[in-house]
């Protein structure tokens, strides 16, 4: 009887330490998505009036950002993925949904999709935007480059281009202040696609 609780308790020993080698319970993931910002029409918008359709498509995002895990660039040469802290979901649709929502706000209008757009649909103008950087440091700096393009909708014809390099400071430490720096960051380039859109005629002519 002594030897039978003996060798139980060395298997009930064994279990534990198989369990804290395995380093216990896991951490739980943190999921995050960016959000709109909100704003009064740009110049030359302040009416609805007059329709405008926009299609926004393609994002491009390069793969090492376009991933679940939140990237953050501790040095010029090194990328640090959070896997505890994450994208709620498609990266590229996420960033194409604010955008959008964006546009809409600026722009005054409802008439803003995502490219490629339902059959039979129509727009004016369409915006491509290829992000370089997509990243930054907790605490420090969101750095987001690329370049962007307006194209007429119907024909597709380039009508401008544009560079940029922006930089927002997050407010605090946390990824919950690095998400919010991206989205404020996306606001601006939002902004700055609006005014052009705004002062642009349809037609490559």
């Amino acid at each position: 009887m002594i030897q039978r609780y003996f060798l139980l308790s060395l298997l009930v020993l064994a279990a534990l330490q198989t369990a804290c080698s395995l380093g216990g319970p896991s951490k739980p993931s943190k999921f995050y998505v960016l959000s709109a910002s909100p704003a009064s029409p740009v110049a030359g918008r302040e009416s609805a009036d007059v329709p405008l359709a926009v299609a926004v498509g393609p994002v491009e995002l390069p793969d090492i950002f376009d991933r679940p895990q939140i990237v953050t660039r501790p040095g010029a040469n090194r990328i640090d993925l959070a896997e505890f802290n994450r994208w709620g979901g498609d990266l590229n649709a996420d960033l194409s949904r604010v955008l959008v929502q964006n546009l809409m706000v600026r722009l005054n209008t409802q008439n803003v999709s995502v490219y490629p757009l339902l059959r039979d649909a129509r727009a004016d103008f369409r915006v491509a935007v290829r992000f370089f950087r997509f990243d930054g440091e907790l605490g420090k700096r969101v750095n987001l480059s690329g370049t962007w393009q307006l194209l007429d909708g119907e024909s597709g014809c380039p009508l401008a281009t544009r560079g940029f390099d922006i930089s927002e400071m997050p407010a605090g430490p946390t990824y919950d202040d690095f998400v919010q720096a991206i989205s404020d960051g996306v606001a601006k380039l939002s902004q700055a696609i609006a005014v052009t859109i705004a002062a642009a005629k349809p037609g490559c002519g």
